[in-house]
This record gives C-alpha cells, sequence and structure tokens, in this order.
C-alpha cells in the first residue's frame, strides 16, 4: 500500500486524464525510486507478478485503469494515512528487533560489568563481538561473632 500510496499523489500531481485518443494517464514512478519507497524492495517483482504493478521501461506504474482507481479510492477512504502510518510504525519495530541485541542491565545489579572483545573471525575481514558477563565473587558467609569472642551461628530455630 506504499507503493499504491505514491501511485496516488503522484497521480494528484500531475492530474488524471483522457488524452483525445481515448487512453488515460498512469502515473509512473521510476523503478529505483518505488525501491527507495517499499519496505521491502523485493516485492516489487512479485507485485507485478500478480498484475497490481507493472514495470515497463524501469518505471513502475499501476496495472491497469481500474487498478489505479482502486488505489486511488483505497488512499482516500478516511483513516487511511493513520492506518498506514501505524502500520509501518509496526514494521519498523518488529524489523528493528531482527537488527538490535539488547542487554538486560538485570544481570549488572552489585557490581557486574560487561566486558566486550572485539575479535577478528574465522574469515578475512570478518570480525566478532564477544560479550561477557563479569560477576564479582560472592563473599562466603562467616559464623557471627559475639562480644565476648564466642562463636555464634547466624541462622536461628523457630
Amino acid at each position: 500500500m506504499v507503493l499504491a500510496n505514491a501511485l496516488v499523489k503522484a497521480e494528484d500531481e500531475i492530474g488524471h486524464y483522457k488524452a483525445t485518443d481515448g487512453s488515460h494517464n498512469i502515473p509512473a514512478i521510476p523503478l529505483h525510486k518505488a525501491r527507495q519507497i517499499m519496505t521491502r524492495a523485493d516485492f516489487i517483482q512479485a507485485y507485478d507478478h500478480v498484475n497490481l504493478f507493472t514495470i515497463t521501461n524501469a518505471f513502475v506504474r499501476a496495472d491497469s485503469v481500474p487498478m489505479q482507481r482502486a488505489f486511488r479510492t483505497i488512499c482516500s477512504e478516511e483513516g487511511f494515512q493513520e492506518h498506514l502510518a501505524a502500520t509501518l510504525d509496526r514494521i519498523a519495530a518488529i524489523e528493528s528487533l531482527g537488527r538490535t541485541r539488547e542487554i538486560v542491565s538485570k544481570d549488572l545489579v552489585q557490581g557486574g560489568k560487561y566486558r566486550f572483545l572485539l575479535k577478528d573471525g574465522e574469515r578475512r575481514g570478518e570480525k566478532v563481538t564477544e560479550v561477557v558477563l563479569e560477576q564479582p565473587e560472592e563473599e562466603e558467609k562467616q559464623p557471627f561473632q559475639g562480644t565476648q569472642g564466642e562463636k555464634m551461628e547466624s541462622e536461628c530455630e523457630i
């Protein structure tokens, strides 16, 4: 729908009209710009195969006049722009999960530290990042010393 929306906006810029020979002017976007507009550029060819868009001479346009009218109808519906923006935000959030790694700070309680190591990988030019959590050694529990030097256990029987 992102590309369909872009085609409707392009149509608004050039205006839609019938030529004197009865043909229609369907707006077209250069293929390289259409790939920039799409969230997944590889989908353009798939949409061409199912006759939503047509790729000709490195330009992308609606496959037919009825398809361009359908794009125009959908894009002019109330709330469409907000729904499209919310959908794109959600897609961006989902895709960012695959691109980022989170380090949880709960591991850093009581003096823990992270150590980041950047190493050369097995292949030439490959870099490997290693993250190590360093925790301070736990202190052994010492028995409680009383005032007279007598040892008392810190545990109580109840």
